[in-house]
């Protein structure tokens, strides 16, 4: 996804401020795709009693979809290549902070003893970028 573009878009830290950014497998050039993905994935915790993630996630990418084919339409720019960059992008984003979320919820600790359990088992599991 990095096209010509060979920096990665950047999720911000949730660990603290201290921590570097985590860069991501999406081309800096959909930043602000990952952005909106982000700042999605942060109504949906402040909806979480509301709504289900399936229903919050099928909807913002419903609504962000729509949004990038306008504005790319009305600058004469638009091709599914370029919209199906976008909402990875966004994807990348919302599912990033997710898992931000869930990896602070259940302690980075926790996180390291399953990746060590995994690294040791005869039936490693492959890493998915």
């Amino acid at each position: 996804m990095f096209a010509n573009h060979s920096t990665p878009a950047l999720l911000v830290n949730l660990g603290g401020a201290h921590l570097p950014p985590v860069a991501l497998s999406v081309s800096s050039r959909y930043q602000v795709c990952v952005d909106a993905g982000v700042s999605a994935a942060a109504g949906f915790f402040d909806d979480l009693a509301a709504v289900g993630l399936h229903d919050h996630i099928a909807c913002s990418v419903s609504m962000f979809t729509e949004a990038v084919r306008a504005g790319l339409a009305k600058d004469g720019a638009s091709s599914q290549e370029r919209v199906q960059a976008c909402v990875d992008a966004f994807a990348a984003g919302y599912l990033g902070r997710i898992h931000q979320e869930l990896r602070l919820f259940h302690g980075e600790e926790a996180g390291r003893a399953q990746a060590a359990a995994a690294d040791s088992s005869p039936h490693r599991s492959t890493k998915i970028h």
